[in-house]
Formats: C-alpha cells, structure tokens, sequence
C-alpha cells in the first residue's frame, strides 16, 4: 500500500503538531520536506522545496487523519459554487456586455 498526501504546508511548527496528534491517534505517518524558517541558513529556490508534505500510510486513516487536521487549524478548501450559478453569472455577465456593445455605439 502507498503513503498517501494528506497535506502540504511550509508552517513547520504546525507540521509537527500535525505529525505529533495523528501519531497520538494511531495513525501512522510521516513528513517530508524542509518548510520555510526565518531562521533557516539556505532557503529553497521555489515554492516546492519549502513545501513540508504530511502522509499517512493506511488510506483508511484518511478521514481521522482529515478530522485532526481540521481540529489543529489546517486550512480548508471552499468548494466552487454549484455549476447553474457559473453559468447564471455567466450569461448575465454576455448579456451586459451585449447591452454596453449596442447602448454605447
């Protein structure tokens, strides 16, 4: 079975809050990565080499190891609206332009 990506950050503080909490919930894991410091001596050369990736290795954890990432203040994606409203604000947004177009000739 695979380690699965469960979250990336550049906080190193928070990675190992993370790591100590799942570890206290028995869910095996471990990170990767360096994360961003003030204090570090070299800092990485592009967004992906601050990064610090927390994995669990059963993919059943998932939805424990989500839970107390959310309980320690992880952040979480919003979701899109659903897909009418997109092509609501979509159409509305043809029709003004159509109106400016032949209003402002």
């Amino acid at each position: 079975m695979l380690a699965q990506l469960i979250y990336e950050t550049t906080d190193t503080e928070f990675a190992d809050r993370a790591i100590e909490a799942l570890r206290a919930a028995d869910v095996p894991c471990y990170r990767t990565g360096h994360g961003y410091t003030a204090e570090a001596q070299h800092m990485g050369r592009g967004f992906s080499e601050d990064q610090v990736c927390l994995y669990i290795e059963r993919d059943t954890d998932w939805a424990r190891a989500n839970e107390i990432l959310i309980g320690l203040g992880a952040v979480t994606e919003r979701p899109l609206p659903p897909r009418w409203v997109l092509v609501l604000a979509a159409a509305l947004l043809a029709m003004l332009s159509w109106w400016f177009a032949t209003a402002y000739r």
